[in-house]
């Protein structure tokens, strides 16, 4: 199957998609996107049923200017002609998968962003500081003079 967007087959592609799909848009003479061909292709590889497809911006200018696309590399997460999340750049794997593993997340469907788990607060460092504090305190003021 052939993954490249261009204006003629933009309409029918966009209009037959039930699920999420990724839109990279890239450029050949840009090296930011020949770092991200790997990773595309282990998105597409690690996940059977998304589809990615790819906008070349030299050969698309139309549909890059629809984007609003401002540089290269960029990465939309959509459904159906919506954009749920967008990655600006070079993108780690990890990043990407992440957000195609959580997008049907009911708190970034109402808010767009990702919920944060609340991490539990290491005091450790600051009870060690008030420690050391109390010690020098204690020297000077019960040492003799």
């Amino acid at each position: 199957m052939d993954h490249q967007l261009t204006l003629e087959n933009f309409e029918a592609t966009v209009q037959a998609q039930q699920r999420p799909y990724v839109i990279q848009f890239f450029s050949t003479t840009c090296g930011p996107c020949q770092t991200m061909k790997p990773v595309i292709e282990k998105l597409r590889a690690e996940n059977d049923s998304l589809n990615v497809f790819t906008v070349n911006t030299n050969e698309e200018p139309e549909i890059s200017a629809h984007f609003g696309i401002r540089s290269v590399p960029t990465i939309h997460v959509c459904e159906g002609r919506e954009i749920l999340y967008s990655f600006h750049g070079v993108t780690p794997f990890r990043d990407l998968q992440f957000v195609l593993e959580n997008i049907d997340d009911i708190h970034f469907r109402t808010t767009g962003e990702f919920k944060r788990d609340n991490e539990k607060k290491d005091y450790t460092f600051s009870l060690i500081v008030i420690g050391l504090l109390a010690i020098f305190i204690g020297l000077f003021v019960f040492l003799p003079k």
